[in-house]
């Protein structure tokens, strides 16, 4: 969570054992929260608590008896105010917890995972400091508007707002100059009308390139303007991007040309630049970055801002004397300006200070930038005047996304930053990336890749099987094989890290044809009576594969294997969305002696049309249906109804993660005929369970 300073969470704690409350807020005392706990010790107080004083959170036992957790929801959601309740659970009872989210409580904490029930404190509270921000920011904004408002009525810049193309806004000067009294006699009028004839085409071209993003807002128009009475004045016209009453449209402003077009835009550029160095001055170069901080918010856009701040300025003025300053920041612009590209702008930030915007800059380009001006402004010698001197310059490289798409945070940012890299001597840069942890994300998968490949290629992917036992007695062994891969100490990692990854990256098929093979291979090297049966699982990307059953039949050969040994798993939302490609491929296994087999049998909305469809060898229930399985009578019903449809069928189902006798018990007399399950053997790299 972010450090807030001298910032207090009131915190209201339900809990029946005082010291257990106690416990409770040291422990997020000592995790650095500034937490500030009341217990109220019955409902009375609880009541005399949500009137009198103010919380930011509610703490409460899973099971109070003082303060009941009903009645304690209810009272909050009485006060009318955003106070987040927290129901910390002791152990998982469904009913409690499900009775809890239907009443609306906000967060679910497990006491018995260490560092849960911080997270969430620290998570609910972030959830609240934002929705707080975010009321302030729309009662500012509406604030803003109503003085924007304001302004743009007393204004004596003509200014109109335009939704496509027809008029929404405008102000009294606007109207005043085409001759309009009333904005009713525009209210809804084409902006083209209020264009001559001649310029009508191209300024429908203008209009398109402004709502597609292809022509620059920057840009000043010049149009010939036709008034109320249809006479022509040549005008210039200056766009932007606006929000009127929630409808995204354009702001222009008008401005009758009393100057020659070529005057105007010299003294509309002279407005723009710094006098002393002929950079553009701070008030543009704000104007620009507020456009560039809102394409991050807006669209997604990435660019860099740079702030260069020469170091020891003091001396180098006691050096070069006061009169000389603006000289040397000239020179200084002069060095760097040749290290921009197009996309950049360079402009005088203060008076020791210049900045850069790089627009749609990744952030190494951002940061190879900020190097190359620390190494150009201590390689250069500056001549001032009839002295010649050295310096060197700190750099506070910012990148600009979404994350950070506030002009006063990137601003604040890049001056943190400035002052760092003084304070660590200067001559250097200091750079914030708000994406760097998913570049850190990033480097975490292409290790993965890496680590997946060489896996591939050094015989690091190995399968465990888990037994499959069958209720009715059969001995006949049956086992479900589990992908692992072997880490650098030998310990074997489950493919929830990295399967995902595999997929992604275009290697999940090799991965199936490694499951595969070695499956055939363990049923070759252990050759029972009566046979070995395994499920190979394998990937949804596999059953698009016209070569997959070739490849199974190949490997069956190899292996000298028998009919029915060696079956293919794969899930139900696999199948259901490539059912063609499915039925093609299990009629192909079956040709060869193989089989496919359904998983997550039941999860669907039309598991059974699925099923009479395919005609799988085997269906695994979802293990979904097996959460407090022998205790849930809804749940033994659906299962029921699923086994009993399944054996209508004439095929077996098995049911995953069976946990206790209890449930295998109700599994039996509910019509399934094989389980599976860490209470009968967790999974292993041998075939050693006794059927």
């Amino acid at each position: 969570m972010a450090k807030q300073e001298n910032l207090t969470i009131r915190v209201l704690v339900i809990d029946d054992r005082p010291e257990d409350a106690e416990a409770l807020v040291s422990g997020l005392r000592n995790e650095g929260l500034p937490v500030r706990a009341t217990r109220p010790a019955s409902t009375d107080e609880l009541l005399s608590c949500l009137t009198q004083q103010s919380f930011e959170l509610v703490i409460s036992q899973q099971n109070s008896t003082l303060v009941p957790f009903k009645l304690l929801v209810e009272e909050v959601h009485k006060t009318g105010k955003d106070l987040p309740v927290i129901m910390v659970l002791e152990k998982f009872e469904q009913e409690s917890v499900s009775e809890a989210i239907r009443m609306g409580v906000d967060a679910l904490a497990l006491s018995w995972v260490p560092g849960n029930v911080l997270k969430v404190v620290q998570r609910e509270f972030q959830l609240l400091t934002g929705r707080r921000d975010l009321r302030r920011l729309e009662a500012s904004l509406r604030e803003s508007e109503r003085r924007c408002d304001a302004l743009i009525d007393s204004s004596r810049e003509p200014i109109a707002y335009v939704h496509e193309g027809m008029h929404i806004r405008a102000n009294p000067a606007y109207l005043e100059m085409f001759g309009y009294e009333d904005f009713e006699d525009v209210e809804g009028m084409s902006i083209l009308d209020m264009i001559a004839p001649s310029d009508s085409d191209r300024f429908k071209k203008l209009l398109k390139g402004f709502s597609k993003g292809e022509v620059s807002t920057d840009d000043r128009q010049e149009v010939q303007a036709r008034d109320a009475e249809g006479k022509n004045f040549a005008a210039s016209m200056e766009f932007s991007h606006a929000e009127y009453e929630g409808e995204a449209c354009l702001q222009i402003i008008f401005r009758r040309q009393e100057l020659s077009a070529d005057l105007a835009q010299e003294i509309d550029d002279l407005k723009r630049r710094d006098v002393a160095t002929g950079l553009i001055n701070r008030p543009t170069f704000l104007q620009s970055l507020e456009h560039a901080v809102s394409g991050a918010a807006s669209n997604g856009d990435v660019h860099g801002l740079l702030q260069i701040q020469l170091d020891h300025y003091s001396q180098l003025l006691n050096q070069l004397g006061m009169d000389a300053a603006d000289k040397f920041m000239r020179a200084l612009g002069d060095r760097i300006r040749p290290l921009m590209t197009e996309k950049a702008e360079l402009a005088r930030l203060g008076e020791s200070s210049l900045a850069i915007l790089v627009r749609h800059a990744p952030h190494t380009e951002t940061r190879a930038l900020a190097e190359s001006i620390v190494d150009v402004v201590r390689a250069n010698i500056f001549k001032i005047e009839d002295q010649s001197i050295t310096a060197t310059a700190s750099v506070a490289a910012v990148q600009i996304g979404e994350r950070n798409a506030q002009v006063t945070r990137v601003l604040r940012r890049a001056e943190d930053l400035i002052n760092t890299a003084v304070g660590l001597g200067g001559n250097r840069f200091e750079m914030f990336d708000p994406s760097e942890v998913d570049r850190a994300e990033e480097a975490r998968i292409e290790a993965w890749v890496q680590r997946i490949r060489q896996a591939i290629d050094s015989n690091q992917l190995i399968l465990h099987f888990q037994p499959i036992a069958n209720l009715l007695g059969d001995p006949q062994p049956f086992y479900e094989s589990y992908l692992r891969l072997l880490d650098v100490s030998g310990e074997a990692i489950a493919p929830g890290a990295f399967l995902a990854i595999a997929e992604e990256r275009d290697m999940i098929r090799e991965i199936d044809s490694i499951v595969i093979d070695r499956a055939a291979q363990t049923l070759a090297s252990n050759v029972t009576e009566p046979l070995t049966r395994i499920l190979a699982q394998i990937s949804k990307s596999a059953l698009s594969d016209p070569a997959l059953a070739d490849e199974v039949g190949a490997v069956i050969s190899k292996y000298n294997l028998q009919p029915g040994q060696l079956l293919l798993l794969t899930h139900e939302s696999s199948v259901s969305t490539q059912l063609v490609q499915a039925a093609e491929l299990k009629t192909a296994l079956d040709k060869i002696g193989s089989g496919l087999v359904i998983g997550q049998f039941g999860a669907g909305l039309n598991s059974f049309q699925l099923m009479a469809h395919l005609k799988p060898k085997f269906v695994k229930l979802d293990v979904s249906f097996m959460t407090d399985f022998a205790k849930s009578p809804e749940q033994q019903n659906k299962v029921r109804q699923l086994a009993e449809a399944a054996k209508a069928a004439g095929i077996p189902t098995i049911a995953p993660q069976v946990s206790d006798t209890a449930s295998m018990t109700t599994l039996f007399t509910n019509s399934v005929e094989f389980v599976e399950g860490n209470f009968l053997s967790p999974p292993g790299p041998n075939l050693e369970f006794e059927f």
